[in-house]
């Protein structure tokens, strides 16, 4: 089950977190070596350090724990090294309303990779036709985007802005609380990025 809610953001200096990709690599006699993506796509990793947690923190962190049933269900988290989309394009205009998927591109030299964003924050989406910001509603589960009228014919569109979130669950079904004090503890908890 997916939880339509972001985990506390309130993560620590030392906050770690990032893709991790699969690929099968077969050494070859000739001293060369045959190198498989068994993915298409990276799963992201995540180590969230609190630190000083008040116990409101405290409580928020252990109630999604334990609403979540552990690593049982998914739900929203905000990776900092990673989370805004800015100037990506959808294509050009067509005059249709058929929605456009949200999309990030990675591009190093000559290749790109395009990585679907599925859960943006709706509140940050700023999208544009020609440079003129265009209205548009967005769903929030999906990335779907729609445009209020049409999409303008020939026109460039582009999200000028989005935030968005990874759709993660707890790597493991423990997480001990240090108790510092009687008003903070710390916690560090691993986590896990799900395609669904």
């Amino acid at each position: 089950m997916f939880i339509d809610a972001r985990l506390l953001e309130c993560v620590s200096p030392g906050f770690s977190g990032g893709p991790q990709w699969n690929t099968r690599i077969t050494p070859l006699a000739n001293g060369n070596e045959n190198r498989n993506a068994e993915w298409s796509m990276p799963h992201y990793l995540f180590v969230a350090d609190y630190v000083l947690l008040e116990p409101r923190d405290q409580n928020e962190v252990l109630a999604a724990f334990n609403a979540a049933g552990g690593s049982e269900d998914c739900f929203r988290f905000k990776d900092w090294n990673d989370f805004k989309i800015v100037g990506a394009s959808l294509g050009t205009g067509d005059g249709g309303s058929v929605p456009r998927q949200a999309v990030k591109d990675y591009t190093f030299g000559p290749k790109t990779r395009t990585r679907i964003i599925r859960l943006p924050v709706a509140s940050t989406l700023a999208v544009t036709a020609n440079g003129s910001p265009l209205a548009v509603t967005v769903d929030d589960e999906t990335g779907l985007i729609t445009p209020a009228a049409t999409w303008p014919s020939g026109q460039a569109i582009v999200i000028s802005y989005c935030e968005f979130d990874c759709k993660v669950r707890f790597g493991k079904d423990h997480y001990p609380f240090t108790q510092l004090h009687r008003k903070a503890a710390t916690c560090t908890i691993d986590l896990k990025e799900v395609a669904r």
